[in-house]
């Protein structure tokens, strides 16, 4: 039995999100054994993204070590950060005795462009916290078309939020509204840090439509949440891992 250890999104440390409980059902029961790892999954709201993260690290690592055999790791959006740090870093050696067969991500912040998943043309853009390969080991991405924390494009004026807003956050229906609402007031008024290349520029209604995206159906478009639910992408990345990953 192969172990997919696995870090669910902001809210969800000791709960499986939605988006993760698609991907582990659709895991090949007879060959993998989907242990969601409990983590503080927080931004901001009991301890700051930055020591949620540490703790993140800490966690998934130790969940590698003590599996009882072959591992996958993987996460949805924040935890699918921390997984490809680590799972990155177990790819250039720098975690002596830790060893993973592949990488499994959904919606992943620091996403490199052109990546996605095989027969599958890679959504736009890249992720809001920049790019970060893996080298290595096999690595899959799941990225909705649209996703402002996947799948920005290079010039969007959203990247600018990255360093001070909590992009991540899903605690609850309420605060992802709120944070949506933000992004869209922010962009009306053009308040953005301008540190993106002049070659990359686009317009603010660009801003607009992605902080749109983040925000759950009716009130947005949902391609950081619904969509990997409703158009199978959570699913074929599953279908992917059972595909590729063999004994």
């Amino acid at each position: 039995m192969i172990t997919v250890v696995w870090l669910c999104g902001t809210g969800f440390g000791d709960r499986i999100d939605g988006i993760s409980q698609v991907f582990a059902d659709c895991l090949d029961p007879t060959r993998f054994e989907f242990q969601p790892v409990p983590y503080p999954a927080d931004y901001g709201t009991r301890l700051s993204y930055a020591e949620s993260v540490a703790r993140g690290r800490f966690a998934l690592a130790s969940a590698i070590r003590n599996a009882p055999g072959r591992v996958v790791a993987g996460g949805y959006s924040q935890g699918a950060g921390i997984a490809g740090d680590v799972v990155a870093e177990i790819g250039r050696g720098e975690r002596p005795g830790l060893e993973v067969d592949a990488c499994a991500l959904i919606a992943d912040p620091r996403r490199p462009r052109l990546t996605g998943l095989p027969d599958t043309a890679p959504a736009p853009g890249y992720g809001v916290s920049d790019e970060r390969p893996v080298d290595g080991i096999p690595a899959y991405w799941a990225a909705a078309p649209g996703d402002p924390i996947s799948a920005l494009p290079a010039g969007n004026p959203l990247r600018g939020v990255a360093d001070v807003s909590e992009y991540f956050t899903i605690a609850s229906p309420a605060d992802a509204v709120k944070w949506g609402e933000d992004l869209v007031a922010r962009a009306k008024a053009c308040r953005w840090q301008r540190w993106w290349s002049l070659e990359n520029w686009r317009d603010w209604g660009g801003a607009i439509e992605y902080a749109w995206n983040y925000l759950q159906p009716p009130v947005g478009g949902g391609r950081h949440t619904a969509a990997y639910i409703e158009l199978g992408i959570a699913a074929r990345l599953a279908s992917t891992i059972n595909r590729t990953v063999r004994e």
